[in-house]
C-alpha cells in the first residue's frame, strides 16, 4: 500500500484540495474544515449536500490570510483569525448537532452571499465542530476502480477524478479498504480504521461545475443497507504524511 493522494478543504463543503503533505493531529489533519460557512441570521452551517455550488469554491490560508477562489477567477482574502479572545461567538447547527462558529472579520461575506444567491459569513470552527464521522478518512484505488467498472458495465459516465467525489485524507494504493480495527502507519503518523463510511448526495455534484448528475451514489456497495465507500479513522499517533508514503498495517486492535 502506498499513498496516491492526500486532501482536504479549509473551508468545510469547499474544493477538496490536493496536498503534497499533511500533518495528522488527534483532531486530523492540521486546517482540514477550520472554517465554515454559515446563515448569518441562524447560524447553520451550510452543507455541500444542500448548495453543491459551495464545491467550485477553492480555501487557501497562508501567512494568516485565508483566500476564497470563486469560480470567475475572483480572489476574496481577509484575516484567517475570528476576533481575540472574548469576541463575538455563535452557537450554530450542524446537521442538529451544536456547534460553537466565530464570524471572521467579514471581509469575505460579500462575495460568498453573491455567489451563492444566499447570506453567508465566514466562521472560524472548533476542531471537529463540523466533522461528521472519525476526523481521518481513507478510500483505495481498488474500491475506486470497482466502482468505476460497475460505471461503465452500467453503460454511465466515470467522472474525472473520481476520487476527488469522495473527499478522502488519504488515497491509498490497495486492493480493499482495511478492516475496522486495523492501525496503519502513514509516514510518522498511525492511524486506526473505525468503519465504513456511509455516502449522501453530495458525491453525485461535480466540483468543477457545482451542478448534480452523475448517480454514483447508486452504484455504491451496500452495507446494513446503507451506500458506502472508504473507511474512516482515529489519529492514534500524531505525524507527517506525503504522497509516496508507505501505508503499513501495524496491528489489528483487540
Amino acid at each position: 500500500m502506498r499513498v496516491r493522494r492526500l486532501g482536504f478543504a479549509a473551508v468545510k463543503g469547499t474544493r477538496h484540495l490536493s496536498r503534497p503533505v499533511v500533518d495528522l493531529t488527534v483532531d486530523g489533519p492540521e486546517g482540514d474544515r477550520r472554517y465554515a460557512v454559515a446563515d448569518p441570521s441562524t447560524g447553520r452551517v451550510l452543507r455541500t449536500v444542500d448548495h453543491p455550488a459551495l464545491a467550485r469554491v477553492t480555501a487557501e490560508v497562508a501567512d494568516g490570510v485565508l483566500r476564497l477562489g470563486l469560480p470567475d477567477g475572483t480572489v476574496v482574502a481577509g484575516p484567517a483569525e475570528a476576533a481575540e479572545e472574548g469576541g463575538t461567538t455563535v452557537e450554530g447547527d450542524y446537521w442538529g448537532r451544536p456547534a460553537t462558529l466565530r464570524p471572521l472579520d467579514g471581509s469575505h461575506d460579500a462575495a460568498l452571499t453573491a455567489y451563492l444567491g444566499l447570506p453567508a459569513t465566514v466562521v472560524a470552527t472548533e476542531p471537529g465542530a463540523v466533522v461528521w464521522g472519525a476526523p481521518v478518512s481513507v478510500v483505495t484505488t481498488g474500491e475506486l476502480d470497482r466502482l468505476a467498472g460497475r460505471l461503465r458495465g452500467a453503460g454511465a459516465t466515470v467522472p474525472a477524478a473520481l476520487d476527488e467525489r469522495f473527499r478522502a485524507t488519504v488515497t491509498l494504493e490497495a486492493d480493499d479498504d482495511p478492516v475496522p480495527g486495523t492501525r496503519l502507519r502513514l509516514g510518522t503518523a498511525v492511524v486506526e480504521v473505525v468503519g465504513r463510511i456511509e455516502r449522501c448526495a453530495v458525491i453525485d455534484a461535480d466540483p468543477r461545475s457545482g451542478r448534480r448528475g452523475s448517480r454514483l451514489l447508486r452504484h455504491l456497495e451496500q452495507h446494513g443497507g446503507l451506500p458506502v465507500l472508504g473507511v474512516d479513522a482515529r489519529v492514534v499517533v500524531p505525524g507527517r504524511v506525503r504522497v509516496g508514503d508507505p501505508g503499513t498495517p501495524e496491528r489489528a486492535a483487540d
